[in-house]
């Protein structure tokens, strides 16, 4: 009987020892390569559209850029990158480069954007300015709060782009500047 027993405690200290080792060799802790610094997770991904080089289609652009460059005013930071142009080789600004924003406010889901002057200083045929409206239209209201675009020019409610159907005066939406030939 008393051989039983020690065969017993051996057993019961046998797997003891082995529970305790492979619990010990599994919580092993993972440390990271580098550390995630704070810039790195206020990241966020933006789209911008831009038009293709060959296609002259409105094509989109992802970005990741910095939240905080965000939060003082969006939509002009947007805008700006639109005129700044795109990453990809592929891709082109077809936004005169002298543009400026003068001003966005958002009224009721439509963002009222005046621009500068230049921003009519274009030699652009029909298609080029569908997608100058286009690529600010689509980029803009990405975002859930705007539904609808305005442009003004200096502060003034332009024509636009008469010659193709475009007048400022009227809000811009994703469905109302889709060409025909869509």
């Amino acid at each position: 009987m008393q051989k039983w027993i020690i065969l017993g405690v051996v057993i019961i200290t046998i797997l003891l020892g082995v529970i305790l080792f492979l619990n010990f060799s599994i919580e092993t802790e993972y440390i990271p390569e580098t550390e995630i610094e704070d810039v790195e997770l206020r990241k966020t991904i933006v789209s911008i559209y831009f038009q293709h080089r060959d296609t002259k289609e409105v094509k989109k652009e992802t970005r990741l850029i910095d939240s905080k460059n965000l939060l003082q005013n969006p939509y002009k930071e947007l805008i700006n990158m639109l005129i700044e142009g795109p990453k990809s080789e592929e891709l082109e600004s077809i936004i005169p480069k002298d543009t400026r924003v003068l001003s966005t406010l958002l009224q009721s889901n439509c963002l009222v954007i005046d621009f500068s002057k230049e921003f009519l200083n274009v030699e652009a045929d029909d298609i080029q300015k569908y997608n100058i409206i286009s690529a600010i239209v689509n980029t803009l209201t990405e975002l859930t709060e705007v539904h609808s675009v305005k442009i003004l020019i200096e502060g003034i409610e332009e024509e636009g782009f008469l010659d193709i159907g475009l007048d400022f005066r009227n809000e811009f939406t994703r469905n109302n500047i889709k060409r025909e030939t869509e």
